[in-house]
């Protein structure tokens, strides 16, 4: 079943506030009161939401005027006006995204093909509609790549040719210096797209072979070091997976990418991309943190010793540590995080009130003893081997 239709209203002779696609949802949420609507006034847009619904299931119909629109300044959110259908489709990135099927009479069920579309489709080619559109909007440049490895396409060569232009031009650093949402939301929500897909990696090859990584920085590049470190930390997710569900496999490969750049502009470009707070910290003081780890792991021989100097470290900080580190480093994290993490106390709080024990600030101080003389191998870890470390090195009174 459709789970996402876009409907477009031809509003060149209708009035353009609110806008005839506006005033289509209104309509139809009438029939369907069941729908939830949202409206998006400045864009003219509406869209019609259903959520397990009996017939519709879970539905998201977007509506919007026919509209033409223009970019104040290059990464910006565009400026609209309505327009007529053929001009609403030159606004398409791809010439195979400028389809259109009409649905009225007298002749529905006609293709709208303007720009060639069905015969790129065809030719399995991804085509630009005009040569300033990667400069207008750079994360074109992403659907361009993504499109392509997902759908097993080739990128047009004057569209290639396009895409290098735009980089060489430096337009997009120039946008950083105002307010450019291609560069933040838009640009984020590309990257999650082919960050989580299965096909990221040759995506990421052709974004690097494109030289589109600029548009994150100026100074990211896709080379071997960086390479070996997205191979790395995704081998790293799919092991931990297990153990922190709770941490988004293309976050950490995002992360990855901007620890490449100087460590002054890592939190910067974070907040540009709108990532949230604890990505921010955790990239603006990562150097710091890993210094102390890489100056004092290697010293770390005992697992209570690797323990005790990690512990206090969130996995997604060691996972960033341990993909930049030499081996011995990376082996050491890898082992904390797989075995030493998961060692518990073999006693606990209730079990030493049992055994007599008052309970007060000593029974952490107790209850960590034990807990690193387990990871040292000092005591087996069953009980009866807890109970004589604890009547030896804390006696009852």
């Amino acid at each position: 079943m459709l789970q996402d239709i876009d409907l477009v209203v031809d509003g060149f002779h209708r009035s353009a506030d609110p806008g005839a696609g506006v005033e289509l949802a209104k309509e139809l949420q009438q029939l369907y009161p069941g729908a939830r609507l949202q409206v998006h006034g400045r864009f003219q847009t509406a869209a019609l939401l259903w959520h397990k619904d009996p017939e519709l299931d879970n539905l998201w119909v977007d509506i919007a005027t026919a509209r033409t629109e223009f970019y104040p300044y290059p990464a910006a959110n565009p400026e609209v006006e309505a327009s007529s259908i053929s001009q609403d489709l030159y606004r398409r990135d791809f010439t195979i995204n400028a389809l259109a099927l009409r649905l009225t009479a007298p002749r529905a069920g006609e293709l709208l093909d303007f720009f060639g579309g069905l015969l790129d489709l065809d030719a399995k080619l991804i085509r630009v509609l005009h040569a300033n559109s990667f400069i207008e909007d750079p994360t074109r440049i992403y659907r361009a790549v993504r499109f392509a490895v997902r759908l097993g396409f080739e990128i047009e060569s004057q569209t290639e040719a396009y895409i290098h232009y735009a980089i060489e031009s430096g337009v997009y650093d120039r946008a950083k210096n105002s307010r450019a949402p291609a560069l933040e939301t838009r640009l984020k929500n590309e990257l999650k797209y082919i960050l989580q897909g299965p096909y990221w990696k040759p995506a990421l090859r052709m974004l690097g072979d494109l030289g589109a990584l600029r548009c994150i920085h100026a100074t990211l590049e896709l080379n071997d070091r960086l390479w070996k470190q997205m191979r790395l930390v995704d081998r790293c997710l799919r092991r931990f997976s297990k153990l922190n569900p709770q941490l988004p496999s293309w976050e950490m490969l995002l992360e990855v990418l901007i620890t490449q750049i100087l460590p002054e502009e890592r939190g910067k470009v974070a907040t540009n991309l709108q990532l949230p707070d604890r990505t921010i910290e955790r990239l603006s003081h990562l150097d710091k943190v890993a210094a102390v780890v890489l100056e004092k792991l290697p010293e770390c021989q005992r697992p209570s010793q690797i323990l005790q100097l990690l512990q206090p470290l969130d996995v997604a900080t060691l996972i960033l540590i341990a993909v930049g580190s030499p081996r011995s480093v990376r082996h050491k994290i890898w082992r904390y995080l797989t075995e030493f993490a998961q060692v518990k106390s073999p006693l606990n709080g209730n079990d030493l009130k049992q055994l007599g024990y008052q309970r007060g600030p000593q029974f952490k101080q107790m209850l960590d003893a034990l807990l690193v003389a387990k990871l040292d191998g000092i005591i087996l870890g069953d009980r009866a081997s807890a109970e004589a470390y604890l009547a030896e090195h804390f006696p009852l009174k």
